[in-house]
């Protein structure tokens, strides 16, 4: 009896230091997420209003559409990449209180990052002809990589969660 009494106060232990860290890592990645969304709004405004900026934005009337919908695609997308990584934090984080390790909906959170990272590297591509004013097309190799690989991470934390509903089915 009073071995299973240590063992539970073990896991316990072990459990809530593992919330812990989990919650400590959780605040760090938003602390660090927050410090570059805020960096990338001001980078950006200050390159619209500002003429003091490294590189200031130089309006090309030719493609000016073209111009608008980088700079709002990069505002939307950082601003969407944050608020997905909050939630997916979020709901790692209540998951791990009500004893679930791989909350269901963060998979298909995970794809929907994909989508946006994505955006986010077609829009890094050519964020600096739009910038510059020049009438530029790029894709470069992270256009397809960094969406394949966010896919492979929401492909393994399937996995997990599949795993971990096994075992919690076998017990």
């Amino acid at each position: 009896m009073i071995l299973g009494r240590t063992k539970n106060r073990t896991d316990n232990v072990m459990k809530n230091s593992t919330q812990k860290s989990i919650r400590n890592l959780s605040i760090a990645i938003l602390v660090l997420g927050g410090l570059t969304l805020v960096y990338t709004y001001v980078q950006m405004i200050s390159q619209l209003w500002l003429n003091n900026f490294i590189v200031p934005l130089t309006w090309n009337p030719e493609i000016k559409g073209w111009q608008i919908f980088i700079l709002a695609a990069r505002f939307i997308g950082i601003t969407l990449l944050f608020a997905l990584c909050c939630v997916f934090l979020h709901r790692t984080n209540k998951g791990l209180k009500d004893g679930v390790l791989f909350p269901k909906s963060n998979i298909s959170l995970i794809r929907w990052t994909a989508l946006v990272a994505a955006l986010l590297a077609f829009v890094h591509s050519n964020y600096d002809a739009v910038v510059k004013g020049e009438s530029a097309l790029m894709l470069d190799s992270n256009f397809f990589l960094i969406p394949l690989l966010v896919l492979l991470f929401a492909g393994l934390y399937k996995m997990a969660y599949l795993a971990a509903k096994d075992s919690r089915l076998a017990i």
